[in-house]
């Protein structure tokens, strides 16, 4: 708050009320026939005067608290506003991170899952190596290789003649 602009129209406030309130005395005391009707113009100008100034300085006021109002609204709500943005968006990045990290953990366990069922399929298929489980491709890979192995004569296949 500025206090010198307060100290300012404060003065000015009771300036104008003294003014007004001499004006009055003055305009009263001259219409007065005895003293105690000058009296009451006195009072009569005094209250009048007082109630015109007063008016017209809270309106002043008025006006210029709403302008101050509205620009301190404005930075709070902005400084607020900022604040609040950061916490929730924060929040959501957080959240869709971990569900993220979720779904690729589950596809991971998906393909794990489904590459040991493909070996458990054949376990057992190889005699030579039984703890060894072979998918589907590697077990064809391995018969091919077998047969052809038993057909060729220098391996000691059917066709051999040594």
């Amino acid at each position: 708050m500025n206090w010198q602009w307060s100290r300012t129209w404060l003065i000015s406030g009771v300036l104008a009320v003294a003014l007004a309130a001499t004006a009055g005395f003055a305009i009263g005391s001259n219409t007065a026939t005895d003293s105690s009707d000058a009296e009451t113009a006195r009072g009569d100008a005094y209250e009048l005067a007082y109630d015109e100034t007063i008016e017209m300085v809270e309106a002043v006021a008025e006006k210029r608290g709403l302008k101050s109002g509205r620009l301190r609204g404005r930075k709070a709500g902005v400084k607020i506003g900022e604040r609040e943005g950061f916490d929730i968006g924060g929040g959501t990045a957080g959240i869709e991170g971990a569900k993220d990290d979720a779904e690729a953990a589950a596809a991971a366990q998906a393909a794990a899952e489904s590459a040991i069922a493909d070996r458990q399929v054949n376990c057992g298929a190889i005699p030579e190596a039984p703890e060894i489980c072979p998918t589907s491709t590697e077990l064809a890979e391995y018969q091919a290789a077998a047969a052809a192995a038993t057909s060729n004569p220098r391996n000691g296949g059917p066709n051999d003649d040594r």
